[in-house]
């Protein structure tokens, strides 16, 4: 018998879309992904998915278009040209684009959807590795009100916490908010003393999800908090610049 649900075509199997892909198969969803490597075609079919061979093949009998891919240039590689999305999906179909990019491609990216007939949804999202895995990202929608609520079973298989933030653009605009207040908290962390950070920041005003306790590590324990939070910054830099 045929699935009720929706049938999603997912473009872009990375560390955030490997699993979250994976989270709809579980949910019930029938996926059909693209990527570029062969490995991850592997492990979502492996999933119970399905592996297309090219972005006019994942398309073309999809209800919803899902996109998560590295930033601006990425989106509009697959999105535009004779072999990407717009010229592929079905008229009347719904496009969330859940990468990092910048707010206006998501508006340029809707006013060329629209011609299609295609409907368009930006949603990034907010959580990284483990929020995917976990299904516990917090999403950040622009679009119209419509659109969301019938991408809100789908958006509730991967995360715990959705917002329709506003039009096109509004959920890019969004995160990029998002990110600062985490850069603030993270560029904060290597002032605290580490032994005594984590057991009062837990539990008092200045608690946030960005300032998790410190693993020990060898060292000094002030160099061993920068060390820790260098990563972080460089990650927060990267995902930022795809908004600028």
């Amino acid at each position: 018998m045929r699935s009720s649900l929706p049938k999603v075509a997912w473009i872009g199997l990375g560390i955030m879309g490997s699993p979250m892909s994976e989270n709809l198969i579980k949910a019930g969803y029938d996926v059909t992904g693209h990527t570029l490597e062969q490995a991850k075609l592997d492990r979502l079919t492996a999933a119970g998915g399905t592996a297309a061979a090219s972005v006019a093949e994942a398309v073309r009998d999809a209800d919803v278009v899902i996109t998560m891919v590295p930033a601006s240039p990425q989106v509009e590689a697959v999105a535009y040209g004779p072999y990407g999305i717009l010229e592929n999906a079905r008229a009347g179909a719904l496009l969330i684009d859940m990468s990092s990019i910048t707010p206006q491609t998501s508006v340029d990216l809707a006013r060329a959807a629209k011609d299609k007939g295609i409907r368009v949804l930006d949603a990034p999202v907010s959580g990284g590795e483990a929020g995917a895995v976990e299904a516990v990202l917090s999403i950040m929608v622009g679009g119209e009100q419509a659109d969301s609520d019938e991408a809100l079973p789908l958006f509730e298989a991967l995360g715990r916490t959705v917002v329709l933030c506003g039009p096109h653009g509004s959920g890019h605009t969004v995160k990029a908010a998002n990110q600062l207040i985490v850069a603030v908290n993270t560029a904060c962390a290597p002032r605290a003393t580490p032994p005594r950070r984590p057991p009062c920041h837990a539990v008092s005003s200045s608690r946030s999800s960005s300032l998790p306790p410190l693993r020990p590590r060898p060292g000094p324990p002030l160099m061993c908090a920068r060390t820790a939070v260098r990563a972080s910054c460089t990650a927060w830099r990267r995902d930022c610049a795809a908004r600028v």
